[in-house]
């Protein structure tokens, strides 16, 4: 862990810097002195600037859609009443997802391929995969099949959300092929921050997160449903062991996304709807999810979180949903998934919750509204929402919720490719969104 640590520090340090050398690679570099970054340096940036970019704006932005946050001041009073502009996620998805997690991906996976690091290659493909998804997710269709080939495209065009989702699933049955089989020549290890390089636990990654992208598709397709199912029973997280989580640090440089931006910002707070539904439940989780936002002293928002980007807990509410939708039972899947939410949430009370009678039964109704609850301030619930309509949203402001988030204001400056906005805004809805 100590090594971890001492990595994980210096892919923060990095946080702050684009990755210039991708857009003006032939400028600075001498040809007779190549300039080579191997795997074990880049793969710590790249899965500590994807935790950061999900776990910060990404989970702040949709929480104010979601009501799991509420805008008070300064920036996020203007996100509460929906005036979120294109400016404001250039750093999220231009800078991080874009430049930083993506292009830095292709450039380690140029690496891998020609070198022969087969599971670097595949832990890179499942990365190329989730990026791509929790964007796609967020904006609808994206610069792909263009994208990434620095100065030789800076117009890319923009791919449907459908062949995105077909882009998702052929990166991980990639993945899979890769890591099933032997490491090559490189073997990840402690530059590994999610699982150390084990191999096994990325499969498990792949599976879970097939099973999240089909039960998106579940509104295109009824048959998504079996899917999913399909994917869980394939292999994937069994406890909250498996759980893909960022280790972040106690020291200044490495502190958790939520940590830093309720220290640094602190203009928002836990929303008011979601601790009242927390409270008209008896929920003892109110403890921890619905303390006030402050550090020191939050029971998960600490320096050195565990920030998760996929959990367990999420992967049995996946398969209550879906044994739901195709006709089985759900119960046991259901009962499990609140069980680890409340281990999750550290408090005791679970025999008691689940006997409540707006708790017990698993109708869609509750096991949306648990999952809702159990992923506080994660992305996912976005999705959620916009799928199933639960929990039923007031607007903030006006008569909607916004369904999506705008595209960069750097596209607009720079592609003209990028979708109108006179075509596309936070109130449409993203293809699977039917």
């Amino acid at each position: 862990m100590k090594n971890i640590k001492i990595i994980l520090s210096a892919a923060i340090l990095l946080l702050g810097l684009s990755s210039c050398e991708d857009y003006f690679e032939d400028i600075n570099n001498d040809p007779n002195n190549p300039l080579v970054v191997t795997p074990n340096v880049i793969l710590p940036q790249i899965e500590t600037r994807l935790a950061y970019a999900y776990a910060g704006e990404g989970s702040l932005y949709t929480g104010v859609y979601t009501q799991h946050l509420d805008g008070l001041t300064r920036q996020f009073a203007v996100y509460q009443n929906y005036g979120i502009q294109p400016v404001d996620v250039n750093s999220l998805i231009s800078d991080n997802m874009y430049s930083g997690v993506l292009m830095d991906n292709r450039q380690m996976l140029r690496f891998t391929e020609e070198n022969g690091d087969f599971h670097y290659t595949g832990i890179g493909k499942a990365i190329e995969a989730y990026a791509m998804l929790f964007v796609t997710d967020l904006v609808g269709d994206l610069p792909y099949t263009e994208a990434f080939n620095g100065t030789e495209n800076l117009q890319p065009i923009y791919d449907s959300q459908e062949s995105i989702y077909d882009v998702v699933f052929s990166l991980l049955d990639e993945a899979e092929t890769l890591l099933s089989g032997d490491a090559g020549v490189r073997t990840p290890s402690s530059d590994d921050f999610f699982y150390g390089g084990d191999a096994a636990s990325w499969l498990k990654f792949v599976n879970s997160l097939r099973a999240r992208a089909y039960i998106h598709l579940a509104k295109v397709d009824a048959a998504n449903y079996q899917n999913a199912l399909n994917a869980l029973s394939a292999g994937a997280f069994e406890s909250s062991a498996d759980d893909a989580r960022l280790p972040f640090t106690t020291a200044s440089t490495g502190s958790a996304p939520m940590y830093q931006y309720i220290e640094q910002r602190d203009d928002a707070e836990v929303g008011t709807n979601y601790v009242a539904l927390l409270e008209s439940l008896n929920d003892p989780r109110v403890a921890t999810y619905g303390a006030p936002m402050d550090v020191p002293g939050h029971p998960i928002f600490v320096r050195d979180r565990q920030t998760p980007l996929m959990t367990y807990t999420e992967m049995k509410f996946i398969e209550a949903e879906a044994l739901l939708q195709t006709g089985s039972d759900p119960m046991t899947a259901y009962l499990e998934a609140i069980r680890s939410s409340f281990e999750e949430a550290g408090v005791d009370g679970y025999e008691d919750y689940v006997a409540q009678a707006s708790v017990a039964d698993a109708t869609l109704e509750n096991i949306m509204t648990q999952k809702y609850i159990a992923l506080f301030m994660q992305a996912e619930t976005f999705n959620d929402w916009r799928r199933t309509g639960i929990p039923e949203l007031t607007p903030n402001s006006g008569t909607q919720v916004p369904r999506r988030l705008p595209y960069p204001q750097t596209e607009y400056d720079l592609n003209a490719n990028v979708p109108s906005p006179a075509e596309v805004t936070i109130f449409s809805r993203v293809w699977w969104d039917k």
